[in-house]
């Protein structure tokens, strides 16, 4: 190994609750290895993926991932908790660990002492990675068998209800999961609020407010014990959002379960959501994860407006005078670090105010649509999961993983079973593309926004793909360039439709502030 490496660390987690403490030990023990005498190295950063299967690429990991493919000159070593949190495929791990030589990089396992930069850490790593995808095909085997078992029964055996969920005494025996009234109802409210342009912090805050215990803390007062007064946080509210069973599907130990035809294993009748709507949700809160800051914003345009100059985002700061006046403006986050020479910096109203005449002078007219039935969007998720899983059967056909005659039958029959499941969704999304699927609520974009506070508002924007950059003129002055897409480019999943005959006069627009309160249209 290298003296004094830069050492990137990398951590996962299959599950993530809301008392998870794996993460911080796993970067703990990095942090500290990496500081040792034996290695003096320079942490330069950490790839968390939390909520991720072992299963998938470290290539296509959402933290990881981009420090093999952007940065991968920003690192010499990848220090890992243990082997199985870079990956539990065999296949997989030869790969990066292909990947690093070729790169001069090191894999290192600090907890199992395993340093791939010597001939012997290779060998113990490709034994380790072997017995852990075992492992994972272990699990996979044993959670499918359990699984049927449970589902001729319709019975639950699987520990803790899952949000929303309740047991149901059966007569034959055994306990059914049904739906919460409470948390079920919660748990609506919290999707229709997603949907409504509620950011997951707002929604936290308000159920802090109103004093809605977090479900683990609702399952101990129903069993008549104290509650340990958890608070909601914006993660929280993802995970419940994003957790499989709410949908039905049964997991375990964050892995789907599939029956022999490739298909999710339900946990219940009554799933708290559609397996097709809640794909498309979680789907565009994942293209939609708002920039991540220590204090999130409560300005309208924190995180959204970017100076001109440096191309940093722009925070809401206050300063107060010697008069007692509090003076709010949006500031270039790079000031403080000098990277910027034209540090953009506007008074807050007055951006706000500038935005607010673009939306309703662009968007405003345009009316709010609703969707008839599922979205095509949904279906289009749906469509996506089975032409992958069709296309990992073939890849692992064509690579001879089925040998026996039990294992060929088996592919076949799979195969057979998605073929038919992708052409009969192509056939329902052609036929809802081909009729009309939109249906106009009566209320304008205009009504919208103006009903909505600054979080909401801040949300709106992100999801039209609205962009505000602020830069200083010449004559000292401040510019405001706001653009948006064409209609055409929003996705369908806003609801937003321009009616026959409407023409858009901008879809940008450029604003001078002068340093009073009044603004002008160049």
């Amino acid at each position: 190994m290298i003296k004094h490496p830069r050492v990137l660390g990398t951590v996962r987690l299959s599950i993530l609750k809301d008392d998870t403490t794996s993460p911080e030990k796993q970067r703990h023990a990095v942090e500290h290895w990496a500081s040792g005498p034996a290695v003096d190295g320079r942490m330069v950063g950490f790839a968390e993926d939390l909520d991720v299967s072992g299963a998938l690429h470290p290539f296509k990991r959402p933290g990881l991932g981009p420090w093999f493919l952007e940065r991968a000159d920003d690192w010499d070593v990848l220090a890992v908790w243990k082997l199985d949190r870079l990956s539990r495929k065999a296949g997989h791990f030869a790969e990066v660990l292909e990947w690093c030589q070729k790169r001069g990089k090191t894999i290192v396992s600090v907890t199992e002492g395993i340093d791939m930069g010597t001939p012997m850490g290779k060998m113990f790593a490709q034994i380790i990675a072997a017995f852990a995808e075992g492992e994972l095909d272990t699990i996979r085997a044993r959670a499918l068998s359990g699984s049927r078992a449970r589902k001729a029964k319709g019975v639950w055996i699987g520990g803790v209800e899952p949000f929303g969920y309740r047991f149901e005494r059966q007569e034959c025996g055994g306990k059914k999961l049904a739906q919460d009234p409470d948390y079920g109802a919660l748990f609506q409210e919290i999707v229709e609020r997603l949907k409504g342009d509620w950011s997951s912090y707002k929604i936290a805050v308000d159920l802090n407010k109103r004093g809605v215990p977090t479900w683990r803390d609702h399952l101990r007062i129903v069993k008549g014990e104290k509650p340990r007064g958890i608070e909601w946080t914006s993660n929280a509210v993802r995970v419940v959002v994003m957790n499989p069973t709410v949908a039905g599907i049964y997991t375990y130990k964050g892995e789907n379960v599939v029956d022999e035809n490739g298909e999710h294993v339900s946990i219940t009748d009554q799933p708290l959501m559609d397996y097709a709507e809640w794909a498309g949700l979680v789907a565009s809160l994942k293209s939609d994860r708002p920039v991540r800051r220590a204090t999130p914003s409560r300005s309208m345009l924190g995180g959204v407006a970017v100076c001109l100059e440096c191309g940093s985002r722009m925070s809401s700061n206050k300063k107060t005078k010697p008069d007692g006046r509090v003076h709010h403006y949006y500031g270039c986050n790079a000031v403080n670090t000098g990277t910027c020479d034209k540090p953009g910096r506007i008074r807050r109203d007055d951006l706000d105010q500038a935005v607010g005449v673009f939306v309703e002078t662009v968007l405003g007219p345009l009316p709010v649509m609703e969707r008839v039935g599922n979205a095509i969007s949904q279906t289009k998720v749906e469509l996506a999961e089975a032409e992958e899983v069709l296309d990992r059967l073939e890849a692992d056909y064509l690579a001879g993983r089925f040998k026996t005659d039990v294992q060929v039958e088996r592919y076949w029959g799979q195969h057979e079973f998605q073929s038919a499941k992708v052409e009969r969704l192509r056939a329902e999304i052609k036929a809802a593309e081909d009729a009309p699927g939109w249906i106009t609520t009566g209320r304008t974009n205009a009504e919208e926004w103006a009903a909505k506070d600054d979080e909401q508002k801040r949300v709106f924007l992100r999801r039209h793909g609205i962009t505000v950059h602020v830069g200083p003129t010449e004559d000292g002055n401040r510019r405001v360039v706001v653009k948006m897409p064409e209609v055409a480019e929003i996705p369908e999943a806003v609801g937003l439709h321009a009616p026959e005959g409407y023409r858009r006069v901008e879809r940008e627009a450029e604003y001078i502030l002068p340093r009073q309160r009044a603004y002008k249209r160049k």
